[in-house]
């Protein structure tokens, strides 16, 4: 395995992008004794060494395999990739699998898969050692993009705003750092927006494996807990009272009643972060958004089932 590391320039090649890539990495800055970027980075060490190893053991396999072999392993593990892609990699089971709050990226399987499919052809691949290494840098540059991208970038900048016990969005795509401060804050913990949006990790605004890092972070070394859920609205009431963070809004192509996106606002395909609290004694439903003026108003049921993309986090004692 040694002599097959040092005929592989890819190695080095791929050694030296990181190289590059991670100088201009964003040095987010610790806050109140956090260091908000030491489990990144963390996550980010222990991914590449599976990786590595996956791709030497892709290496391996293919070393006395046949053709028609090989060609079966990797059409096998695009499969997976498939699979992966279209029932794990937007899953609640994976904060099960996975309940760390650098989950954002261990539960990015896209680079490991990569370098196994890599190390896996790397052999049949036409063309000499230069030739197969531009392929397989190729390939593993797309799974280390997979990895870099939901955590690359800056958190917008984000004030102190606080209406009915909600704290409120100031900037376009921080509704999720505003809700996850008003959860805290409703246990005890404090929190403001900026900090969340940092926490986070919100870009262009926040997938719900980095508002559960946030919150992760947040809730370490105290009585609370951090709990993904998926469900209708049965898995609702089992949870209230709230709050209970919930995503929000209108698939892209759905067909709904033009009232949602005329009158009230709502684009298809955009996301949103609102809280439940409970289902109110008149048929509504107690709701909180960070991105109206009150803070608070009531949803009709109809509202919820139209709305409510049966995901949702909320605080939970350990």
């Amino acid at each position: 395995m040694r002599d097959d590391a040092r005929k592989f320039p890819v190695v080095s090649v791929l050694r030296d992008a990181y190289d590059s890539s991670w100088r201009s990495f964003p040095r987010l800055q610790p806050r109140k004794g956090h260091c908000i970027v030491t489990d990144i980075y963390s996550g980010l060490a222990i991914l590449a060494t599976i990786s590595a190893a996956l791709f030497f053991l892709g290496l391996r396999l293919s070393r006395s395999a046949t053709t028609k072999r090989v060609t079966f392993i990797a059409l096998a593990t695009v499969c997976g990739i498939g699979i992966y892609i279209v029932w794990l990699d937007d899953s609640v089971l994976l904060a099960r699998l996975l309940p760390f709050s650098n989950l954002i990226v261990l539960g990015n399987w896209f680079l490991p898969a990569c370098a196994f499919l890599a190390g896996t052809v790397w052999r049949k691949l036409p063309g000499g050692v230069m030739r197969r290494s531009v392929y397989t840098t190729l390939l593993l540059g797309v799974g280390l993009f997979a990895v870099v991208q939901p955590i690359w970038g800056s958190p917008p900048t984000c004030h102190d705003m606080w209406r009915n016990g909600v704290c409120m969005q100031t900037s376009k795509i921080s509704c999720s750092a505003a809700c996850a401060a008003t959860i805290l804050k409703a246990v005890g913990i404090e929190a403001n927006e900026q900090e969340m949006a940092e926490l986070c990790l919100t870009r262009n605004g926040t997938l719900w494996q980095g508002l559960y890092r946030g919150l992760k972070l947040k809730t370490a070394g105290t009585d609370w807990d951090v709990e993904v859920f998926a469900g209708g609205e049965s898995a609702l009431r089992d949870r209230e009272p709230g709050p209970v963070i919930l995503t929000v809004g209108i698939p892209r192509g759905a067909t709904v009643d033009p009232v949602y996106t005329e009158d009230y606002g709502w684009t298809p395909g955009e996301m949103h972060a609102a809280l439940f609290y409970r289902f109110a004694d008149n048929g509504n439903v107690d709701m909180g958004d960070p991105g109206i003026d009150d803070g608070r108003e009531q949803w009709s049921r109809e509202d919820l089932k139209v709305l409510y993309r049966r995901r949702g986090i909320r605080l939970v004692q350990r």
